[in-house]
């Protein structure tokens, strides 16, 4: 089971490691995917590295769950 990148198809294996792959990578076109879905790629950024539990990347892998596709 793998959730594929919307924007570059890169699978992983679950979602948190999607948000992970999509900030990370941090390219216009992953930047674009995130601000098009109302999420601000600044602020999950900030809430990442500012706050503990990896709040960035909760944010993110929710929406990621709802909308990446997913090999079952």
């Amino acid at each position: 089971m793998g959730y594929h990148c919307p924007v570059c198809h890169k699978v992983s294996p679950n979602a948190k490691d999607l948000a992970r792959h999509m900030m990370g990578t941090g390219n216009k076109e992953h930047r674009d995917w995130i601000e098009s879905r109302g999420l601000s790629f600044s602020k999950l950024l900030t809430a990442q590295a500012t706050s503990f539990g990896d709040k960035g990347y909760q944010a993110l892998s929710e929406l990621l769950e709802k909308e990446a596709k997913r090999d079952d």
